[in-house]
Parts: structure tokens; C-alpha cells; sequence
């Protein structure tokens, strides 16, 4: 098969990459498309993932809407080079409308239902959608070509095993803040210098900070961004204490890992809200919540947590899928296995658990 991925954003490499890497030790062609946004490209190269540049990150609604025809155009012309079998994207707001056009199926994969007009473009145009189980249809909206699976984007590369058995545990805390530029973050509102810098000064007195972010540190604190190696932030991850941050992707991370995390956004996705209340592996707060966000990290930081949360991990993975494995019997078999995964299917695909 010719396969197209569209890959948008650095936690989109993450979620294709093993797939990727099996499906050419397959015999596929693949075909990779990618855009400037954060440090996506370096990410790729790192993994010698050949691809092909086709935009700059739109900023805002008119700089999306006008990324969305500049892709439109470069997606043409990879097509017209060469057949494509079948197009993959997250989202799939960029592959969708072309691939109907050149009557493609086109496979979105989504767990963030606040994308509110890229969803509805996307979700409309793509053969077959996929999210979730926790994907929260009253605030994202049922489709009837959407198909939801127990798993969570995240485990496409933190399922065990991706990750080594034995943590390296140091007295690190890790910290995101976001840039509040894409698509899902239009009229969204992040945390303030002072309340950045408050979460550092405090945690700063527990252990060592590293800080991540798409934006301009404040002078205070730009001391304390983190040199750790991009494609080796997973692994670092796994050092850490704590991890408190406006990344909902990053809590995530952490919650596949067992890492304790505060996740701190005035909207929430499926994935956090099933991972705070049903495994209790993260805790998500919104910004007026601030005296509990202090007080939580303070507490946390305070303890080792460790051995707890990965109970509780554990207890989590047992109902989850290996997500990559899945993925590349749902490229190799579409559409047959379009099918299967409609049916609820899964049951080879659940993570074994010997704890």
C-alpha cells in the first residue's frame, strides 16, 4: 500500500512513529507530509522519519483557515505524483477535504472534542473517525462515521512496551506551559507570569525544575528551561516527581507512565477528565482554582507518590489497548477491519498486565 501520513504537531509524530516504523519494515511506501509548528520537524528528523515540509503554523482563525488551503494545494500535487491508497492524519482537517476530492479514505483519529470548526470540517469529509471510549460526545459530538476504541493517544508510544521496566527516579519536576495558538486553544486563556512563577519558586524548594514551553519564559525563571533532548523528553519524564503544566497531551504522557500530574486548563478533553475521576492519576484544575492548585502541588510535592501511582497505572493499563498494534491492523486490513473495530473487536489487543 501507498499510506499518507499528515502529521501537524510533535505529539502527532509520537502517535504515527512505531506505526510507521512497521508498516515500512512491511513493505509499505510511505508518504509523509508535515508542517512547522514547535520543534515537529526536529522531532522527524530525529527519528529519521523522511517527510516533507508543506506549511507554516497557522496562528489564529486566519492563519489556520489559510493553512488549510495552502495544504489543500501541496497535498494535490503529492497525489498527482503518485497513487495514494489511504490517508491518515489526527484531526484530519488538512487531509480530509482533498481526499474526498480525489475519493481517498481518509482515517481521522481524535481525543480533543474542543476543536470545534476543525471537527466539523474534518469529521464531516473523513471516511471513518476514530477516538476514544472517553471521548465526551455531549461537548465533542457523535458522528456516524466515528468509531471509538479503549485506548488513549497517548499509549500509541508509552504502552509498556515502549517504556523500560525500571524507572530512573531523580528529584526532578517537570513544568509546561503552552502557547495557546492552535485550533482547540481559540478564546482560551493560560496562567499568568505571576502564577508561572509561582509554581516554579514552590516547586524549586522541593526538587529540580525543568521547564517546557512554546512561549517566552519570564526573566525570573528562564533559568530553569529544560535542555532536555526533544526526543528524549518521555524518558526524562520517567525521573520525575511530578509533572504540572497547561498541557493536557503532557498529563497524559504522564499518566501512561504513572507519573503524578497536575493539569491546569480552563477546558478539559475526555482523556483527563476519565483520567482524573475514574484512575485518579492526574488532577485537573481550572485557573480560578488557583489555591487548590497551590495547595495540591505543595502536597504532592511533599511525598513520594510513586509506588501508589503506579498501582494505579497498572490498573489503568489493564483496561486499555496496545494503540500501535491496532493502528497498523487497521491500515493493513482496511476495510475489512473498519469492520472489526465498528463490532468492538479489541479483545486481542488489550494490554497484558504481569505488574
Amino acid at each position: 500500500m501507498n499510506i499518507f501520513f499528515n502529521i501537524s504537531h510533535p505529539a502527532h509524530v509520537h502517535f504515527f512513529k512505531n506505526a510507521i516504523s512497521i508498516l515500512e519494515r512491511n513493505g509499505h511506501k510511505i508518504i509523509v507530509a508535515s508542517r512547522k509548528k514547535e520543534f515537529t520537524i526536529n522531532l522527524l528528523n530525529s527519528y529519521n522519519i523522511k517527510h516533507e515540509v508543506l506549511t507554516d503554523y497557522g496562528i489564529g482563525f486566519l492563519g489556520l483557515l489559510k493553512e488549510l488551503f495552502q495544504q489543500q494545494i501541496k497535498i494535490a500535487r503529492i497525489i498527482k505524483k503518485q497513487p495514494i491508497d489511504l490517508m491518515l492524519q489526527i484531526g484530519g482537517i488538512f487531509n480530509a477535504p482533498i481526499g474526498k476530492v480525489y475519493k481517498i479514505p481518509t482515517l481521522a483519529f481524535s481525543d480533543t472534542e474542543n476543536v470545534t470548526w476543525g471537527n466539523k470540517i474534518s469529521f464531516g469529509l473523513s471516511s471513518h473517525v476514530f477516538c476514544p471510549t472517553c471521548f465526551d460526545t455531549e461537548f465533542g459530538g457523535k458522528w456516524k462515521n466515528q468509531i471509538l476504541y479503549p485506548g488513549y493517544h497517548e499509549l500509541a508510544y508509552l504502552a509498556p512496551e515502549y517504556v523500560k521496566k525500571t524507572f530512573n527516579r531523580e528529584n526532578n519536576f517537570l513544568v509546561r506551559f503552552v502557547g495557546w495558538g492552535a485550533s482547540h486553544d481559540i478564546g482560551e486563556k493560560g496562567l499568568t507570569r505571576a502564577q508561572k512563577i509561582e509554581i516554579v519558586q514552590i516547586l524549586s524548594s522541593f526538587g529540580k525544575v525543568h521547564i517546557s514551553s512554546e512561549g517566552q519564559l519570564p526573566d525570573e525563571i528562564i533559568n530553569f528551561s529544560s535542555k532536555v533532548p526533544i526526543e528524549s523528553i518521555h524518558e526524562f519524564m520517567t525521573t520525575c516527581r511530578m509533572i504540572v503544566g497547561e498541557s493536557a497531551t503532557m498529563a497524559s504522557e504522564a499518566a501512561c507512565l504513572g507519573i503524578p500530574a497536575i493539569f491546569i486548563s480552563n477546558t478539559g478533553r475526555g482523556y483527563t477528565t476519565e483520567e482524573d475521576n475514574k484512575y485518579r492519576l492526574i488532577k485537573h484544575y481550572h485557573i480560578n482554582q488557583w489555591k487548590d492548585i497551590l495547595k495540591t502541588i505543595r502536597e504532592w510535592a511533599s511525598n513520594d507518590l510513586f509506588d501508589e501511582w503506579q498501582k494505579k497505572r497498572w490498573n489503568m493499563l489493564k483496561e486499555k489497548i496496545y494503540v500501535t498494534n491496532w493502528l497498523v491492523d487497521l491500515i493493513e486490513n482496511y476495510p475489512q477491519s473498519v469492520i472489526e473495530a465498528k463490532k468492538g473487536n479489541f479483545e486481542r489487543y488489550y494490554i497484558k498486565c504481569a505488574e
